[in-house]
């Protein structure tokens, strides 16, 4: 069951196409029929074997810190149609321009699928992230900067999000800033928001309105590599603990109890 779940993703358009895609010089390179019409030999020649072998090498080099399966399967198939494009093109140009058109539809019309299940996350804009910092020491807020042009941060997104939906609670809150549209708020935190950053996505764990642990950490000319997996996240940023200190001390009892000493306190001056 698990299995069928991990897989359940990859039932949809974008990935059955693009996998196609990945493949397709293979498969009509090999398949009885339509090889003999559209190439002269329909076996794999000795370089096209050795520039698969080098694909596999390639993909498994880039791939050995991916996040989750569905980077690692976009990762791949990345590479792999950029080998297609070129033995397409190696064997007629006509067949290396209609797959680049068909690769650029592809991207244009099924892009890559946004993450569509629950979160609780909240979005903050500019100067208002220290604002609310600031107005209730209370909370605890693990914020994320992150970059929408960054494809790190495009991955680790899904997972932020079912992160925020298991943890939430009414004094452990998540949330989000583009670093890359507020580079002032982002310097001020200490991340490097430029296109050459490796501090993109960071997230920061702050509580009673400061900060107590930062993924990835590092110094001024360093930044140690930190993998976003769910698993890393919540170890590192100590949710587990976190969640049970917030669970024990929700507001509302804090309230509760505020309001019951205000009283004894009035009554004890008069």
């Amino acid at each position: 069951m698990a299995v069928l779940e991990s897989l359940k993703p990859f039932l949809r358009a974008h990935y059955i196409t693009n996998v196609l895609l990945a493949i397709s010089f293979f498969i009509f390179k090999t398949l009885p029929g339509v090889c003999d019409v559209l190439f002269e030999d329909c076996r794999l020649e000795l370089r096209e074997w050795e520039w698969l072998t080098f694909l596999g090498c390639i993909i498994v080099l880039k791939n050995r810190k991916q996040a989750n399966l569905t980077s690692y399967v976009n990762t791949a198939c990345m590479f792999a149609k950029v080998l297609n494009l070129i033995l397409f093109f190696k064997h007629n140009l006509a067949y290396g321009i209609l797959y680049f058109f068909v690769g650029l539809l592809h991207f244009i019309f099924l892009p890559r699928p946004v993450y569509d299940g629950p979160e609780n996350v909240v979005y903050f804009r500019g100067p208002n992230l220290q604002d609310e910092l600031e107005r209730d020491r209370r909370i605890s807020w693990v914020i994320t900067f992150y970059a929408a042009w960054s494809p790190q941060c495009l991955t680790f997104a899904p997972t932020f999000a079912e992160i925020s939906a298991e943890y939430s609670l009414d004094n452990l809150k998540f949330g989000k800033i583009d670093a890359s549209r507020y580079p002032l708020v982002a310097e001020k935190f200490g991340i490097d928001c430029s296109t050459w950053s490796k501090q993109l996505p960071t997230v920061v764990l702050f509580q009673e309105g400061k900060e107590k642990i930062r993924r990835p950490t590092g110094t001024k000319k360093t930044t140690l590599k930190f993998l976003f997996t769910k698993e890393n996240v919540i170890r590192d940023m100590e949710l587990n603990e976190v969640y049970g200190q917030c669970k024990k001390n929700p507001l509302h009892r804090r309230k509760e109890k505020d309001a019951v000493e205000e009283p004894a306190e009035t009554k004890k001056d008069k």
